[in-house]
């Protein structure tokens, strides 16, 4: 473990749900310390992830219930807000290629560590919502849309985005998406054309937001 590494402690004893864990977190640039027993981690670790059925004394560490969040995504990106401390993420965003189906990528820190694609706006919205939400502390928030191939339906969804948003300081932007399916890294195995088209567009777009 390196010093002044961010590190979220895990108290559990169901493996499947610990691989979860240490995968997502992989993505945010956080290790993870995998437990048994709260005695087992270094009085280092200020933030652990455990259920509820573990019954803990907290000793002064922050923890946070599976439990209590609604997906285990939410809950990993929480604890590695709350690990990385000081250095918390300047830059909380989500590209939208609103095409067929809605392609989203998520992004923290100009680090791509989702991709969804939605069949409906509102579950987008309510995704959004609680993304937004659990990074409230970002110094920067943004919403960006690709709006050349349907510009119409790209005003209408930013519109939504932003009464959705309202009042939580996320910037909503209308961008050019051109070529965004094109993009040197290829596409992975089971992810969607729109979820592709968006990771692309992030990646042309958040370099500027640098």
């Amino acid at each position: 473990m390196r010093r002044g590494e961010p590190i979220i402690g895990l108290l559990t004893s169901d493996m499947r749900f610990g691989n979860m864990v240490k995968e997502m977190a992989s993505t945010l640039g956080v290790r993870v310390k995998h437990v048994l027993s709260l005695d087992e981690l270094p009085l280092s670790i200020r933030v652990v992830i455990a259920e509820k059925r573990e019954g803990l004394d907290d000793r002064g560490r922050i923890i946070l219930y599976r439990e209590d969040y609604d997906s285990i995504e939410e809950l990993v990106e929480r604890a590695s807000e709350i690990a990385v401390g000081e250095l918390r993420y300047k830059l909380a965003a989500a590209a939208i290629d609103p095409g067929k189906s809605i392609g989203v990528a998520y992004v923290l820190n100009h680090r791509v560590i989702r991709t969804r694609r939605y069949g409906i706006v509102e579950s987008l919205l309510d995704d959004l919502s609680r993304f937004m939400k659990t990074h409230s502390g970002a110094e920067r928030k943004y919403v960006l849309i690709g709006a050349t191939s349907n510009p119409e339906n790209a005003r209408v969804i930013a519109r939504k985005i932003a009464k959705a948003l309202y009042g939580r300081g996320v910037i909503v932007k209308l961008v050019d998406e051109s070529n965004t399916s094109k993009g040197l890294i290829p596409r992975m195995r089971g992810m969607s054309k729109d979820e592709y088209s968006a990771l692309m567009l992030s990646l042309r777009n958040i370099l500027k937001l640098r």
